[in-house]
Protein backbone atom coordinates (compact mmCIF):
# COMPACT_ATOMS: atom_id res chain seq x y z
CA UNK A 1 0.00 0.00 0.00
CA UNK A 2 1.34 3.10 -0.75
CA UNK A 3 1.07 6.62 1.31
CA UNK A 4 -0.71 7.84 -1.60
CA UNK A 5 -3.88 5.31 -0.50
CA UNK A 6 -3.26 5.62 2.91
CA UNK A 7 -3.86 9.71 2.09
CA UNK A 8 -6.50 9.23 -0.17
CA UNK A 9 -8.45 6.77 2.31
CA UNK A 10 -7.71 9.32 5.41
CA UNK A 11 -8.56 12.16 3.09
CA UNK A 12 -12.02 10.49 1.90
CA UNK A 13 -13.09 9.94 5.62
CA UNK A 14 -12.59 13.36 6.34
CA UNK A 15 -14.68 15.15 4.35
CA UNK A 16 -17.48 12.18 3.10
CA UNK A 17 -19.49 11.36 6.66
CA UNK A 18 -20.99 8.39 4.79
CA UNK A 19 -17.77 6.61 3.56
CA UNK A 20 -16.90 7.45 7.34
CA UNK A 21 -19.29 5.56 8.78
CA UNK A 22 -19.20 2.67 6.76
CA UNK A 23 -15.60 2.69 6.82
CA UNK A 24 -15.80 2.47 10.84
CA UNK A 25 -19.00 -0.19 10.38
CA UNK A 26 -17.77 -2.31 7.97
CA UNK A 27 -14.17 -1.36 6.38
CA UNK A 28 -14.29 -4.27 3.81
CA UNK A 29 -17.61 -2.97 1.84
CA UNK A 30 -15.74 1.24 2.23
CA UNK A 31 -12.61 0.36 0.98
CA UNK A 32 -13.58 -1.95 -2.09
CA UNK A 33 -13.89 1.19 -4.01
CA UNK A 34 -9.82 1.31 -3.42
CA UNK A 35 -7.48 -0.61 -5.40
CA UNK A 36 -5.69 -2.26 -3.20
CA UNK A 37 -3.74 -6.18 -2.78
CA UNK A 38 -5.94 -8.62 -1.05
CA UNK A 39 -3.55 -8.77 1.47
CA UNK A 40 -3.76 -4.91 2.20
CA UNK A 41 -7.49 -5.42 2.10
CA UNK A 42 -7.96 -8.09 4.16
CA UNK A 43 -5.79 -6.50 7.10
CA UNK A 44 -7.29 -3.25 6.82
CA UNK A 45 -10.85 -4.62 6.88
CA UNK A 46 -9.55 -5.96 10.04
CA UNK A 47 -9.12 -2.80 12.35
CA UNK A 48 -11.57 -2.12 14.47
CA UNK A 49 -12.32 1.67 15.73
CA UNK A 50 -14.78 3.66 16.90
CA UNK A 51 -13.75 7.03 15.89
CA UNK A 52 -11.71 7.70 12.59
CA UNK A 53 -9.07 9.14 15.03
CA UNK A 54 -8.42 5.69 16.06
CA UNK A 55 -8.77 4.07 12.45
CA UNK A 56 -6.37 6.23 11.30
CA UNK A 57 -3.88 5.40 14.45
CA UNK A 58 -3.98 1.65 13.85
CA UNK A 59 -3.77 2.16 10.35
CA UNK A 60 -0.30 4.21 10.17
CA UNK A 61 0.90 1.03 13.58
CA UNK A 62 0.07 -1.46 11.01
CA UNK A 63 1.94 0.22 7.75
CA UNK A 64 4.77 0.97 10.09
CA UNK A 65 5.11 -2.54 10.84
CA UNK A 66 4.95 -4.01 7.26
CA UNK A 67 8.21 -1.66 6.86
CA UNK A 68 9.57 -3.19 9.65
CA UNK A 69 8.85 -6.31 7.82
CA UNK A 70 9.54 -5.53 4.79
CA UNK A 71 13.49 -4.41 6.23
CA UNK A 72 14.21 -7.37 7.76
CA UNK A 73 17.18 -9.00 5.61
CA UNK A 74 15.99 -12.49 4.64
CA UNK A 75 17.53 -15.81 5.89
CA UNK A 76 19.93 -17.24 2.88
CA UNK A 77 19.96 -20.44 1.82
CA UNK A 78 22.44 -22.50 2.06
CA UNK A 79 22.94 -24.65 -1.10
CA UNK A 80 23.67 -28.33 -0.73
Amino acid sequence: MTTAHLSQIIGTAVIDDGFRNTLLSNPKRALAQFDLEASDLRDISSIRASTLEQFAEQLITWRNNRKIEWAKPKPERIAR
